[in-house]
């Protein structure tokens, strides 16, 4: 049988038995009582006989032999709920008789390697102990719950069964930590969640009224969506190395701050860059300085971003709606668009400066509230730090936010003079930089001013171009179904002149409209209009009735399967694309987590924003292992780093033809020498350049065509982009030797 096709029967039988235990919490919640739910032992049956298929076919006897127990286990269960004999004789007769069979041939039909079963080199001896005890410990629950169910007459958890499942879970997930098995981990974490959470429901006094399952949570639901979606975060965060062109180009400045000692004046490959204000550099710096420079140390501070967005958006519901409800629901709605999740996955000045205009957002609706002076000082603090983050777009949301509170919804902005102090805080904060750059050297003011603000806006000059439907499309892909709910009640909010909704709407559309008309375009430059969303829709979605809910649940959920089919079948549309066992696991998880609620009788108004949630932090953890396995396709340099470090330790140089590549700065600390052919992204600005010791990294080949032959260093290595070999062409070069790596070849 094809071995994919068996890992796909296996990852699917794993699926399966997270889902089982999902809906038998979901069950349990609602009855405010551990429940023994009849799609438990059907999904448990199921991925049972599955798995036992998946064995056999693996020449796995453990496996087989381990799951009949439970198998056996599963059926008595269905017979005490008188399940069993509703099934035709035929299909019962199969389903007892093939196991048992399989099992039979495995034993008797095979020459089975009964040592190796112990005998396995990359385990400890004493570490496949503590695993295998694991292993005993979760087979032996099902017999304690089935003795339990004998002596009751009927299928039911003690809470002996929890206690030995969360026994288990903690060898095997300890066992997981020690062994560096992420996808285990994960497994077991949430295994141990849902234990725990039957050990509490089974202890405590019940709530007797039945009631949303958000509501039930109410106390720590906020926490517990914190939680979780920080270590969805971390997950796997330096399982990818910097990626060209923008994470690779912050990352390396960061690094260069750090060595040079200098904070004021950000290089790039030793030339002066100020394209951008320090303070993501800063940020990144400090982050160096407390962990060491990696990946994962330029990515870290940028998660922590990602959650205080959270934060800020709660407490901005909170204060804006006066309802913690819908301040919740905007959160998780905020934190499932794939926009939130793309900000951290690598690093660039969004996320801090989104940051920086959701606190100057909240501290100016605090202000509202109870006129302190301090909360405006914070504002303009807020607006000034974020102004060293990006430059004046930071002022986009809070203005128009501003000037329509002022003259739309009329309301009181307290006395002028203490703004006159806050705008002082501002220019003091904000302009402090870009004041002592131009007492230094007067032309920085028409370099930043002019070519960095308004040319980006009007001009394409640094390649960035899209058509004005560019972020309308991109916002119906990146936050669907929830744009589409607000659009689609824009006509009633208007009739309505609900002012709540239209200073959301003027959140939405100003922003996007302004950024639709500049002409150079990213996709996270619009991140800051993604809380106007989220707030937006949780005040529709929570006054929408049922019926309407089920339609959009419906459109969400066949979103979600069709871009997770998509996912797993991506390798066929593009053979260069390689996808691992875990990510196909994480992806199968999450499937049958979308599934499992659906067969749950959670109320649709909580299920539709939870699975909208779940998907996204799904795709996100699974993202980790893309990265990893496609370096290539993510613009990461990590194997070309390591096949020069590890295959040729004597190269002391590396030639990078056509190219800015900061990630190999950053990844060898060897010396790089760009060699400039036309390229743009060598076009570099060396106006500030005091003296000329950057002409020996950056050669123009254009003027010193020979230069390859005649002054090539020692020990040297050339990159060249594959498809830029025809480009090098007959240009003369001392190396005899090539080889090729993700898409570069490599001559030495």
């Amino acid at each position: 049988m094809n071995s994919e096709l068996i890992l796909a029967l296996g990852l699917f039988a794993q699926g399966l038995f997270a889902a089982r235990f999902l809906v038998q919490l979901v069950r349990s919640e609602k009855a405010n009582k551990v429940v023994s739910p009849t799609l438990f032992w059907q999904l448990s049956l199921i991925a049972s006989f599955l798995l036992i298929v998946y064995g056999f076919f693996r020449n796995d006897i453990v496996i087989v032999g381990g799951q009949l127990v439970g198998y056996l286990i599963y059926i008595r269960n269905l017979q005490l709920k008188g399940e069993w004999n509703l099934l035709p004789v035929a299909v019962r007769g199969f389903a007892f008789g093939l196991p048992i069979l399989l099992l039979l041939f495995l034993v008797f039909g095979l020459d089975y390697n009964w040592n190796g079963l112990i005998d396995n080199p990359e385990i400890e001896g004493v570490l496949l102990t503590w695993g295998t005890l694991g292993q005993l410990i979760f087979t032996s629950r099902f017999v304690v719950q089935w003795l339990h169910s004998e002596k009751l007459k009927e299928s039911a958890f003690p809470v002996s069964f929890w206690y030995i499942s969360t026994v288990g879970a903690l060898l095997v997930a300890s066992y997981a930590v020690l062994r560096s098995d992420a996808v285990l981990f994960i497994g077991q974490g949430f295994g141990l969640m849902v234990y725990l959470r039957n050990l509490y429901i089974h202890h405590r006094i019940g709530i007797k009224k039945s009631m949303s399952l958000f509501l039930k949570f109410k106390p720590y639901r906020f926490p517990v969506l914190l939680l979780f979606t920080a270590l969805v975060l971390f997950f796997n965060l330096d399982n990818w190395s910097v990626t060209e062109s923008s994470e690779a180009r912050y990352a390396q400045i960061g690094k260069e701050m750090v060595e040079s000692g200098d904070y004021m004046h950000p290089t790039l490959m030793g030339i002066y860059h100020y394209h951008k204000p320090p303070m993501t550099y800063w940020i990144t710096a400090v982050s160096y300085k407390i962990f060491g420079v990696s990946a994962w140390s330029a990515r870290q501070f940028l998660q922590l971003a990602l959650l205080l967005m959270l934060v800020l958006v709660f407490r901005i519901g909170k204060i804006f709606f006066k309802d913690e409800k819908k301040a919740y629901y905007s959160t998780m709605i905020f934190a499932a668009f794939p926009t939130f999740i793309i900000a951290g996955r690598a690093l660039t000045t969004d996320a801090y400066l989104t940051v920086f205009v959701l606190a100057a957002v909240l501290f100016w609706l605090k202000y509202l509230q109870d006129y302190k002076s301090s909360n405006l000082i914070l504002y303009y603090l807020m607006l000034g730090l974020g102004f060293l983050t990006k430059g004046p777009v930071v002022l986009i949301v809070p203005l128009i936010l501003l000037l329509c509170s002022v003259f739309y919804m009329k309301t009181n902005q307290g006395p002028w003079r203490l703004h006159v102090i806050g705008i002082l805080i501002f220019l003091l904060t904000g302009m402090s930089w870009f004041v002592l750059l131009y007492l230094e050297d007067p032309q920085f003011l028409d370099y930043f001013v002019f070519k960095h603000t308004v040319q980006r806006f009007a001009t394409d000059t640094f390649s960035r171009s899209q058509p004005a439907w560019f972020y309308p499309a991109l916002l119906i892909v990146t936050a669907f179904p929830w744009v589409l709910i607000v659009v689609s009640n824009v006509k009633k909010i208007w009739v309505s002149k609900d002012k709540q909704m239209m200073f959301l709407l003027a959140w939405i559309i100003i922003p996007l409209i302004f950024f639709s008309i500049s002409k150079s375009k990213l996709i996270l430059y619009i991140l800051p209009v993604y809380p106007g969303i989220a707030l937006a829709s949780a005040k529709i979605w929570l006054g929408m009735d049922e019926d309407k809910q089920k339609k959009w649940d419906w459109v969400q959920f066949g979103f979600h399967l069709l871009l997770l089919f998509g996912l797993g079948l991506s390798p066929l549309i593009d053979p260069e694309i390689v996808l691992s066992y875990k990510f196909y696991f994480i992806i199968v998880i999450t499937l049958s987590l979308l599934l499992a609620l659906r067969a749950t009788s959670m109320k649709v108004v909580d299920r539709t924003v939870l699975t909208a949630y779940l998907f996204v932090m799904g795709i996100t953890a699974s993202s980790s292992y893309f990265f990893g396995s496609n370096p290539g396709l993510m613009n990461d340099q990590k194997r070309i780093a390591a096949y020069i470090t590890e295959v040729l330790p004597d190269a002391e140089t590396i030639l990078v033809y056509d190219k800015r590549m900061p990630s190999m700065m950053f990844l060898t600390n060897k010396n790089i020498i760009s060699l400039y052919d036309g390229d743009e992204s060598l076009n570099r600005e060396v106006q500030f350049e005091t003296d000329e010791k950057w002409k020996s990294n950056l050669i123009n080949l254009l003027d010193e065509p020979d230069w390859l032959i005649k002054n090539s260093p020692k020990n040297s290595v050339l990159m060249v982009k594959k498809n830029k070999i025809k480009k090098l062409g007959d240009t003369q070069h001392p190396f005899k030797r090539q080889t090729e790596v993700d898409g570069w070849v490599l001559f030495y």
